[in-house]
């Protein structure tokens, strides 16, 4: 993650159904570099630019590519991420995907806005 305050964008995730060709493509128009991390639920490839790592890559699992297109989604930080999704709600929002603990790193939670547009939410634990 970026270092990021209260509101500004830190972080952005492709998620795909083919690591390998999203790889590809974007390392040679971009030359951007990957890192795989491994956890017990999955393989998360980190994006490296100029020496930074400032995205990242997951797989749509097969049997939920019908419903989830591969796609960007860009994370907002918060403080509290149980605050700003209630705040969120409060002010239009719709919960797509409720507060997740991202491992060790921190919590997300996934809103459309009232314009339709998906953002996710970002509390870092660090």
């Amino acid at each position: 993650m970026t270092q990021a305050a209260f509101g500004e964008f830190c972080w952005n995730e492709l998620a795909t159904s083919d690591v390998k060709k999203a790889k590809d493509f974007y390392g040679k128009v971009f030359g951007w570099q990957f890192r795989e991390i491994e956890s017990k639920e999955m393989t998360y490839t980190l994006i490296q630019c100029n020496d930074k790592e400032m995205a990242g890559i997951w797989q749509i699992p097969k049997d939920q590519q019908s419903h989830i297109p591969p796609h960007w989604m860009a994370y907002i930080y918060v403080q509290d991420v149980s605050e700003a999704l209630k705040k969120a709600k409060q002010h239009g929002a719709q919960e797509v995907k409720g507060i997740t603990q991202a491992g060790e790193m921190g919590r997300f939670a996934i809103i459309v806005d009232p314009t339709g547009a998906h953002v996710a939410l970002w509390e870092s634990f660090e």
